[in-house]
């Protein structure tokens, strides 16, 4: 029968058959990426970047990410928090099952608890803090996942396709490269622990550094010959982060450490969460020492060493190749590489022992239920700050547009910040997270905010300052004077500062 079924039709079986083999870690991403994240799938929530960005994808060739101006064919340029959060869900999903294949998790509770770990992760979060690219980044991230399986599966046309697949992952977010350098790290890990010889796994790392190379070479041939076709200018990524190769390898060495110490960017937001860290940490690394003392191979002990050495620079790799000052939550999803090495080294224990494997699980299912509270918490404050900006300009405009001599034709001039009046919702400590942001409304977003948020499309101009007397001697608002109509321009001056 299947011999006379149509190519859709044999895509839908493989797709059934597909679903049936990873049925648990799907919809156990898709479970705990509902409770972690719907709260921002069905409220339009805002930062600077989406007030900017409803209607685009942000700064796509200039910023080096010419993949994510590509994805405007398959993701208009309308940011719309229900589809693209649903999709960019699907598309995690998928990664997760394809990451639990690569590493061939076997055990039925790490798997739940590791898609959890994964979907729940505050990068991800992040993520859909901005909304306008969250597909495309979800996208990005499947493209890398599957270059990893490519470049696992060996052969030449796979090695090519992956490296194909890592450029365009790079094209949509450069970020993309350390979770694919993590992964190939965690697969010689994974082969040592399985008995399989040095020598041979340091051929396949030789081999998966290049392959990551060509990808990265290929990215940056595309993006060079697209800067001198389009001359718009390569501004942020660099090949070097600033103060030579040492600063950026301590960089990236006290990012990790500061990770579980400071809670970095929030991806360790809690005191619970920090102990089931470093819980993860010592049973991974413990079991490692005990699996290692018992092979008694010197060889396969010492480049297990230098690999553990190296994991947390893979993880962080974007030091050695990005400006330092754009390395933000977003950057370093790679983290996610913590809790796949623990689901690996915890799933081949046995016999007593696997009394770890309960403990780990216990520590995952506790960073998951701590991060969803806490994307939850992160997605209120988003949605109070809206509330709190909205009536604040609500008001300020109904007093604008009462001032004498105001028309359809009137220049309304602020100048300065909104610092006044403006909640900031310090309760909710966001430890540096990148997505909600104080300055929602600031000088750059605020007509777009009035714009396609409040409605009021009028003659809106934004000034940092203005040199005049008269305009020394206006109070600062809410005060009486701090509104003031210039008759002879028709023009409105508020000074908010």
């Amino acid at each position: 029968m299947k011999n006379n079924s149509s190519y859709f039709e044999k895509a839908a079986f493989w797709l059934a058959a597909a679903f049936r083999a990873n049925k648990l870690p799907f919809l156990s991403a898709v479970v705990f990426g509902l409770f972690a994240h719907m709260y921002a799938f069905t409220n339009k929530l805002l930062n600077a970047d989406e007030i900017s960005a409803l209607f685009s994808k942000g700064a796509t060739v200039k910023s080096g990410r010419w993949g994510l101006g590509l994805t405007s064919y398959i993701f208009p340029d309308v940011s719309m928090p229900w589809i693209y959060g649903l999709i960019s869900l699907l598309l995690l999903a998928c990664s997760i099952c394809l990451i639990i294949k690569i590493f061939e998790i076997r055990s039925p509770v790490l798997k739940v608890v590791l898609s959890g770990a994964i979907i729940c992760f505050p990068a991800v979060l992040g993520n859909f803090c901005f909304m306008f690219t969250s597909a495309p980044y979800a996208l990005a991230i499947f493209m890398a996942v599957t270059a990893v399986h490519l470049f696992k599966a060996g052969g030449k046309l796979r090695c090519a396709a992956g490296v194909l697949l890592m450029a365009l992952s790079l094209g949509i977010y450069q970020a993309y490269i350390s979770l694919a350098a993590s992964f190939l790290v965690l697969l010689m890990m994974q082969s040592l622990l399985s008995g399989e010889d040095a020598k041979s796994v340091l051929k396949k790392g030789i081999l998966y550094f290049f392959l990551l190379v060509a990808a990265l070479g290929l990215y940056y041939a595309v993006t060079f010959t697209i800067d001198l076709v389009g001359g718009q200018g390569y501004q942020e990524y660099e090949f070097t982060s600033g103060g030579g190769i040492i600063a950026s390898l301590v960089r990236a060495y006290t990012s990790f450490i500061r990770t579980f110490t400071d809670g970095y960017f929030g991806y360790v937001n809690s005191g619970l969460s920090q102990a089931a860290h470093l819980v993860l940490m010592l049973l991974s690394l413990g079991c490692m020492a005990f699996a290692a003392i018992k092979a008694r191979n010197a060889k396969n002990t010492a480049l297990m060493l230098i690999l553990v050495a190296i994991f947390p620079l893979s993880m962080n790799c974007m030091y050695l190749i990005a400006s330092v000052d754009i390395i933000h939550s977003l950057v370093l999803f790679s983290f996610v590489s913590v809790y796949v090495l623990a689901a690996i080294v915890l799933d081949r224990v046995q016999g007593r022992a696997l009394i770890l494997r309960d403990v780990a699980s216990v520590a995952l299912a506790l960073i998951v239920a701590g991060n969803v509270f806490y994307c939850n918490k992160v997605y209120l404050k988003m949605a109070l700050q809206y509330e709190n900006a909205y009536a604040f300009y609500n008001t300020l405009m109904a007093q604008i547009m009462d001032t004498p001599g105001f028309n359809s034709e009137t220049v309304i001039d602020f100048v300065g910040s909104d610092a006044w009046g403006v909640k900031k919702f310090e309760e909710i400590d966001t430890e540096k997270l990148t997505g909600p942001n104080d300055d929602l409304v600031n000088i750059y977003t605020r007509v777009d905010f009035m714009k396609y948020y409040m409605g009021i499309d009028l003659y809106s101009y934004r000034e940092d300052t203005i040199y005049a007397d008269w305009y020394d001697e206006m109070p600062s608002y809410p005060d009486p004077g701090s509104i003031m109509m210039r008759p002879e321009e028709n023009r409105i001056i508020i000074k908010l500062q």
